[in-house]
């Protein structure tokens, strides 16, 4: 079903093209420091479409390219097809825009060829900066914490029921293949997330952070708890040191009848 999606987002990329594109003629890479292009010798056009490689789970943030794929007519490009770029784990990523969930592949072998060519000759961007993350709608505390997201998380063993869930959205600048259009949804009592297609189980005092919006870092302390506790104490110390410092009255003598 997946893969039919896939070959369906990438008929569709090719639809919204001009009209005038018949073929692919080559890629372009870009990073901070600009673009490269390589002309492909030969198509490519898979038998399924540009992106038909095989389907892969989302990559642990690391550096990136935008990239793009060259339509044109008779050797003359007339538009160009966007993609991201993960040449540490070599996947292709298609953003989730239109109502297209985002695919995360290994490029097909022609693709392939022309990607380690681009970036060999320039330089990726380094990981997402994140400027805002939200869990459906509302910011959370330390965004950037909420990266762990996309490396942690054992092998689900069951599946959500679709109660309690909460969408996580990321934002980043520029928009990179963990921020744009990603479809990430948790389910905090079940210790569930929903990564791009993925499910994965999650620790449990990640859980309990993500569903009151606390940073994700393993080693941030609660603060607020913390000060909460210590005004509690002092409180209790100073209700404490009252009673002891009461006036007491001395016992009076008994008048004799």
């Amino acid at each position: 079903m997946k893969k039919l999606m896939l070959v369906t987002a990438a008929i569709m990329l090719l639809a919204v093209a001009p009209a005038q594109a018949k073929e692919l003629l080559g890629a372009q890479l870009c990073g901070p420091d600009g673009c490269v292009t390589e002309r492909a010798g030969l198509s490519l056009e898979g038998q399924n479409g540009p992106f038909s490689g095989a389907l892969a789970p989302a990559a642990k943030p690391g550096t990136w390219y935008r990239g793009y794929l060259l339509a044109g007519d008779r050797g003359k490009v007339v538009g160009k097809l966007p993609f991201y770029y993960v040449p540490g784990d070599h996947l292709v990523v298609e953003a989730g825009h239109n109502g297209q969930a985002t695919a995360w592949t290994h490029p097909a072998p022609r693709i392939t060829a022309v990607l380690r060519k681009l970036a060999a000759r320039t330089k990726p961007y380094g990981p997402p900066l994140l400027t805002s993350v939200t869990l459906n709608g509302n910011a959370v505390e330390d965004p950037q914490s909420y990266l762990r997201l996309w490396t942690l998380g054992a092998k689900a063993t069951g599946y959500p029921d679709g109660l309690g869930s909460t969408q996580v959205v990321f934002y980043s600048s520029p928009a990179s293949p963990w921020s744009d259009g990603n479809y990430v949804v948790a389910y905090a009592k079940a210790r569930l997330l929903l990564r791009d297609g993925q499910i994965v189980a999650l620790p449990k005092n990640v859980a309990a952070a993500l569903a009151d919006r606390r940073s994700l870092d393993p080693h941030a302390f609660p603060w607020a708890a913390a000060v909460v506790a210590s005004l509690l104490a002092a409180l209790g110390i100073a209700a404490a040191l009252t009673w002891r410092a009461r006036p007491r009255l001395s016992p009076q003598p008994v008048a004799q009848a």
